[in-house]
């Protein structure tokens, strides 16, 4: 988890926590960028958004969820 690569680049699972130790994000990247499945919270623990990255671009369907847990909208992205 949170690790470089050999040119210092963030590759693999990563994890950011709010100060309180609550997650904040986690998903995946290759070679410095974004990729793969990604979520956010907010301090209360509760889910932001999810969604997943292709070479650092969101990419499918996004899920975006208000403070208390309901879904606020829903994105497509090519």
């Amino acid at each position: 988890m949170n690790q470089y690569n050999d040119n210092n680049q963030k590759h693999g699972y990563w994890e950011w926590y709010y100060d309180n130790g609550a997650i904040m994000y986690k998903g995946y990247f290759f070679n410095d960028k974004p990729h793969g499945y990604w979520e956010s919270y907010y301090s209360n623990g509760a889910i932001m958004y999810k969604g997943k990255y292709f070479n650092g671009k969101p990419y499918g369907y996004w899920e975006r969820f208000e403070y208390f847990g309901k879904l606020k909208s829903k994105t497509y992205y090519i």
